[in-house]
């Protein structure tokens, strides 16, 4: 059984890990714990009955409209399962929930397991944003419309 809950400090050090393991160009450990503090119930993470985390989910609210998922993470034996699912969609109902009209991400443009992940999801690419990950490093950016409009795609 998986757990979603609101990170705590003390589930820093697993959340690095899984930083770590998922990205090539991973977060700092600093980075991760300012986040912590700036987003609030924004910062999520699924854990095994045992309390071990399997994945992370990272979101914040620009311009009290926006949901902006800064980061989704699931320790590479867990993926596949649904944990990542599990994730995303609790961050958006939060975001929802604090009126939140879409929520966008970004995503290299070569990724793509995330990339089908994500459509799976119902997130559209909307543009391609040149050197957002350094020179030669694209990402496209995905949004979805949570309130379930029509003509939104």
């Amino acid at each position: 059984m998986i757990i979603i809950t609101n990170a705590s400090e003390e589930d820093l050090r697993q959340i690095y890990e899984v930083e770590i393991e998922s990205f090539d160009n991973p977060y700092p450990y600093s980075l991760l714990k300012a986040y912590y503090f700036l987003s609030g119930d924004l910062f999520i993470v699924a854990k095994d009955e045992q309390g071990r985390i399997k994945g992370y989910s990272l979101g914040i609210i620009q311009y009290g409209y926006r949901g902006h998922v800064v980061s989704i993470a699931v320790r590479k034996s867990e993926r596949k399962r649904g944990v990542g699912s599990l994730l995303l969609r609790e961050l958006e109902t939060r975001f929802k929930g604090k009126g939140c009209s879409h929520s966008y991400l970004e995503v290299n443009y070569k990724n793509e397991d995330g990339i089908i992940f994500y459509k799976k999801l119902g997130y559209i690419v909307v543009k391609l944003q040149v050197n957002y990950y350094g020179r030669g490093q694209h990402a496209f950016i995905m949004v979805k419309d949570l309130l379930d409009r029509t003509g939104f795609e």
